[in-house]
């Protein structure tokens, strides 16, 4: 069940310009000939309707557009071939808008008379259609995080690219959770697609799903690298001890969103998926040490008075300065901290919550006031 979209606020503006554009050039130059079996958005001639033949579509702003069947290429059965169709297309993969007409999802004659063309339509209509090729050189990851109950975290999509020359112009992927240990609360354009052309999320029942299209003229690749694609919130459900999965999913959405990379102008592939988990572990206030809900002076002196006679059973909160170590400096840096302008404890504090980096230090028991 779909909830809510978001669309990044960038591309509003630039899809009135190419629209403009677009009416402006409303048809691609061709001859009228016989009609032929085709699928009706499938744009590439692959036998599958997807993200490859968005990107495909959008070609028409290049050179001077696909020449496998105009007819597949009009999404919307308008008669003309133009960014209307390719926008047509975007609402129905992704945001479950009303699907291409006939002839969909399987192959068959345009019942529609136009001036569009289809003579060269690569798919043959009596095999089934075959996947995109697995292309190990994307690989989609999601980072494991930890997350205290009732804590509301970030969390990442990202994608790395391998050095064997291939790029990204758009992709898209759903990510799915267990709505018993986490409830999704938003998602964002990640720090290298902020400035994309098109970021657009779908909010589901047990996830979320995310298209981006670096450049709708194509003037934008990623190469070999490493970027974040998006990031996600969630609130912990689950408690201390519990672990939770967030992985690559192809179920949510009407049709489902497949997680899918494209290179260039050409066909979609499938990438590599690496799930992440999110670790529930105990909230503490780092610097509290006496668990009294503050950190103020009594924390420093009850740190400096337990040093070599108490087993804490927090040790998190022991150690003030986050360097994975209880010592001597913990103490010298809250009072830095509370009596000569020093640099405030790291998070978690000043509130509760989990702790942000993973060390050998555990706390097995702490009372958040």
């Amino acid at each position: 069940m779909e909830h809510s979209s978001q669309e990044h606020p960038r591309v509003l503006t630039r899809l009135l310009f190419l629209t403009l554009l677009a009416l402006a050039i409303p048809t691609v130059p061709t001859t009228l000939s016989a009609q032929d079996d085709f699928i009706r958005g499938d744009c590439l001639g692959d036998g599958e309707v997807g993200l490859g033949d968005v990107i495909w579509m959008l070609c028409i702003f290049c050179d001077p557009g696909p020449a496998h069947c105009y007819d597949a290429c009009d999404a919307d059965d308008d008669g003309i071939y133009g960014l209307s169709d390719t926008i047509y297309l975007i609402s129905f993969l992704f945001e479950g808008d009303v699907a291409p007409p006939a002839p969909f999802p399987v192959c068959g004659l345009d019942p529609t008379v136009d001036a569009l063309s289809c003579t060269n339509y690569q798919y043959d209509c009596l095999s089934g259609p075959s996947l995109p090729p697995f292309e190990p050189g994307y690989t989609l990851s999601i980072p494991d995080t930890f997350g205290s109950p009732g804590q509301t975290i970030d969390t990442a999509v990202e994608l790395a690219i391998d050095e064997s020359g291939i790029t990204m112009a758009s992709c898209s992927f759903g990510v799915g959770h267990d709505p018993t240990d986490l409830t999704f609360v938003g998602a964002q354009a990640g720090s290298d697609t902020v400035d994309a052309d098109w970021v657009l999320f779908q909010s589901h029942d047990s996830g979320w799903t995310c298209l981006i299209i670096l450049s709708i003229v194509g003037q934008v690749l990623y190469s070999d690298g490493n970027y974040q694609l998006a990031t996600a919130q969630y609130q912990v459900l689950g408690a201390v001890g519990d672990s939770t999965s967030l992985e690559f999913v192809e179920s949510l959405g009407d049709p489902p969103v497949k997680s899918r990379v494209v290179d260039s102008w050409g066909p979609e592939s499938i990438p590599a998926t690496v799930a992440g988990s999110i670790a529930v572990t105990q909230p503490f206030r780092r610097g509290d040490t006496n668990g009294d809900g503050w950190v103020d002076v009594g924390d420093p002196v009850w740190s400096l008075t337990c040093l070599f006679s108490c087993m804490p059973s927090c040790y998190d909160a022991y150690d003030t300065n986050d360097d994975a170590r209880w010592n001597i400096a913990d103490p010298v840096y809250a009072l830095s901290y509370l009596f000569a302008g020093g640099e405030p404890p790291p998070a978690p504090f000043p509130d509760c919550g989990a702790d942000p980096t993973p060390d050998d230090l555990d706390c097995q028991t702490y009372n958040c006031r």
